[in-house]
């Protein structure tokens, strides 16, 4: 069945985007995660195919764009443990979700201002298939091939997957479906459901594809280590009983809301990452894990606020810089993003994860 949906009622988002998935609701509902996953990787109209959806301009904030420090320091935890694996000769970092390549371009710049050997030995991928940036340096793929050493690097890329959404019953957890109303989408029930440590009480949500990816991320290399940056808690703080909206939230120009039946394709949907889930899953893949803790903690620990100092001769930058570390590190924004490294075949665990003081 096919809609002609009245311009004027298509409030809902896209049109184009609202049509193919109504088409494909076909007078009935789909579950949240289906209606999640056309909303941001559709392939025509989906919002991760929506260009300048990061920056100033965009619908929000991510912590490579603030400033290339944030960059400088994860090149620097990259150097330490290239350093700490003997230094081979051939290197490849891998970044899954790599966006437009800002972090790619300041962890490169970094590389080659510090250590001509390492940049000699990198072989940057980033695995992107909705959009390629412009530096020659970096190699944009869709299926990379893994390598013998290496590293991957994600930032926020778990908390952007098609999640299911449940709310707790009597009878267990009720799954939550998406139906349209006619000028607009609306949520409905679906199937009771058996999950494992749910909550009891509330809504929240399952992320059946974190599991894996992270599986998938550690099979890229045989020696070295996986870092993700991540919005999260530890399964117990995520399905904590007072928590019982679940953690789904959108951004839209820089306002957030916790609707994701509307602006369908124009905003991005987002929830919290069970990072019990992800350690286990790295655990099974032959990892062993550090953290998580949280990226003010990390940045502290890699020497962030040395990078501020060192700029005191020009106090532009030294204010420039300073603010940047105040929001990448702010623990009611950016610096409540958990950290996690998994490592494989090193013999000791990646810099950044000792305890803050």
């Amino acid at each position: 069945m096919s809609l002609e949906l009245d311009p004027g009622l298509v409030t809902a988002g896209n049109p184009a985007l609202v049509r193919r998935i109504i088409d494909e609701m076909d007078g009935g509902t789909i579950p949240f995660e289906r209606f999640m996953e056309l909303a941001l990787y559709e392939p025509e109209n989906g919002y991760y195919r929506k260009p300048g959806r990061i920056g100033k301009s965009g619908d929000f904030l991510t912590s490579p764009v603030i400033h290339p420090m944030f960059g400088w320091s994860v090149a620097a935890w990259i150097h330490e443990v290239w350093t700490g694996m003997g230094m081979p000769s051939e290197f490849t970092v891998f970044e899954p979700g790599a966006g437009q390549g800002q972090l790619a371009e300041s962890v490169l710049d970094w590389f080659e201002g510090r250590d001509e050997e390492l940049a000699k030995a990198v072989r940057y991928q980033a695995i992107e298939p909705n959009s390629a940036g412009s530096d020659p340096r970096v190699e944009w793929v869709d299926e990379p091939q893994p390598a013998d050493a290496g590293v991957v690097i994600s930032n926020e890329l778990f908390d952007a997957l098609p999640v299911r959404v449940f709310d707790a019953s009597q009878r267990g957890p009720v799954e939550v479906h998406v139906r349209w109303g006619g000028e607009a989408f609306e949520e409905t029930r679906g199937p009771v459901a058996t999950i494992d440590g749910a909550p009891s009480q509330g809504r929240f949500e399952v992320n059946p594809k974190a599991f894996p990816l992270m599986q998938r991320l550690c099979g890229l290399i045989q020696q070295g280590a996986i870092l993700t940056f991540d919005y999260g808690y530890p399964q117990e703080e995520l399905y904590a009983p007072w928590r019982t909206t679940g953690t789904l939230l959108c951004f839209y120009r820089h306002t957030s809301n916790e609707d994701p039946l509307k602006h369908v394709g124009e905003q991005d949907i987002t929830s919290h990452v069970n990072f019990t889930e992800l350690t286990a899953a790295a655990e099974s893949a032959g990892c062993t894990v550090a953290g998580p803790l949280s990226q003010a903690e990390f940045l502290t620990n890699m020497g962030m606020g040395q990078l501020v100092e060192s700029a005191r001769n020009d106090m532009q930058k030294y204010f420039e810089r300073r603010n940047a570390v105040q929001q990448l590190t702010d623990t009611a924004g950016l610096g409540r993003v958990r950290v996690m490294a998994a490592f494989k075949q090193l013999e000791t665990a990646p810099p950044g994860f000792e305890e803050s003081h």
